[in-house]
């Protein structure tokens, strides 16, 4: 009998169901697969293959033929629905941030004209019902259609309309060559994923250094992120003279801040953390600034340290040390560069040192430059020709330390 069978496509529906349960939790919606390729030649995007397991009814609809099959059952279950080819979605504008629904659904599909049998006659076969020669369809699939907008479109009766992607259009481009769909949280990492050496390495990661102006991308996988900035050195001041025997001695530049915390972070909006690394300064230069903003706002930073300079025409004070801000764990100004000439005494001219030390030390006909992250340069403290200044040591660049943490 038809409810023989379809009893037992209900049964493997339901297995597959209590399946998903056990390794996602009841209610919980995981996407695998359905990748989303943004076109370099038009306006649309390329969703491939893939799998959907969400909430839905074993049957919203009566299943099976006409008088016979089976009616409508409402139980609750989660079903898998699935996209077994690519499919190419058109992005009807511009200038928008838009997301990629999938629209979940069952229909009856392969109609087919079926041998049925008289039953006052059973040797005559009749083709369709009533041998009229209807098409019936002979099998039910759960599958997915697609759509592009900036809202959710209505769900399908005993379906559902998941989100997967959300991608930013800029306004008049014709092509979206560049640009980079973000996957929402219905991804999940499979089981081997989660067992692999790749994300073990991943969550245990040791700390990243940054020493260029970057957008850094948050992992999927991560919740927070361990981040320390160092400022950049400010440079040694130079010497100064009217002659080559009465030369005066330059101070140093100060080191650059340090800052070091921990925030949280959301990898499913796809903003990044914008770095900005702060230079070193040249002679007698403030070092820049370095910080790290996120969604907009600035969560730690550490500041240049000031240029070693003469306050006095005999007077050469050794620069400040860069203050910081923003560290959950520390805010720490850097160190500052020594003094130089102070009237009729002279001192050793050297930069403040960095967290790994490095400073320049004061050097003749010349500063000598830091060698280390945030570090200070060294002032000059001779020159080598009559009214020519010796340029003071410049300060080292700035970094940043980074450890995504799940």
């Amino acid at each position: 009998m038809d409810t023989d069978l379809l009893r037992v496509g209900r049964y493997s529906k339901a297995a597959v169901g209590i399946a998903a349960d056990m390794v996602f939790g009841p209610g919980v919606t995981a996407a695998t697969g359905l990748s989303c390729t943004p076109s370099p030649d038009g306006l649309s995007l390329t969703i491939g293959v893939g799998a959907i397991s969400a909430s839905g009814v074993m049957d919203a609809t009566h299943c099976g033929g006409v008088g016979a099959g089976l009616p409508s059952d409402l139980s609750p279950v989660t079903v898998q629905y699935v996209n077994a080819s690519d499919v190419i979605v058109p992005v009807s504008n511009t200038g928008a941030n838009f997301t990629v629904y999938a629209v979940c659904s069952e229909q009856d599909v392969d109609a087919t004209v079926l041998p049925f049998y008289s039953v006052n006659n059973p040797s005559q076969t009749q083709a369709g019902p009533n041998n009229t020669g209807q098409a019936l369809p002979t099998r039910r699939v759960a599958s997915m259609s697609f759509v592009v907008a900036t809202s959710s479109p209505q769900a399908p009766v005993g379906g559902i309309v998941i989100a997967l992607y959300t991608l930013n259009v800029p306004s008049g481009v014709q092509n979206l060559s560049g640009l980079h769909a973000i996957p929402l949280d219905v991804f999940w990492p499979t089981i081997p994923q989660m067992a692999t050496r790749a994300l073990l390495e991943n969550v245990t990661q040791s700390t990243q250094f940054l020493l260029e102006n970057t957008a850094l991308q948050v992992p999927q996988w991560a919740t927070s992120v361990e981040l320390r900035v160092i400022g950049g050195g400010g440079g040694g001041a130079s010497s100064t003279t009217v002659n080559v025997n009465g030369s005066l001695s330059g101070s140093g530049g100060g080191a650059g801040g340090d800052a070091w915390g921990g925030y949280s972070v959301d990898p499913t909006n796809g903003a990044p953390l914008v770095v900005t690394i702060g230079h070193g300064g040249g002679s007698g230069q403030t070092g820049g600034t370095t910080l790290i903003t996120y969604q907009g706002r600035v969560l730690l930073q550490a500041n240049g340290g000031q240029g070693g300079s003469f306050y006095s025409p005999t007077g050469s004070a050794g620069g400040d040390g860069g203050s910081s801000s923003g560290g959950t764990i520390w805010n720490q100004t850097g160190s500052t560069g020594a003094d130089g000439q102070c009237g009729a005494l002279v001192f050793a001219g050297h930069g403040g040192a960095g967290p790994w030390g490095g400073a320049g030390r004061s050097g003749s006909q010349g500063g000598r430059s830091a060698t280390h992250y945030g570090a200070g340069g060294g002032g000059a403290y001779s020159v080598s020709t009559e009214g020519l200044p010796s340029l003071g040591g410049a300060g080292y660049q700035g970094c940043v330390l980074y450890r995504f943490l799940p």
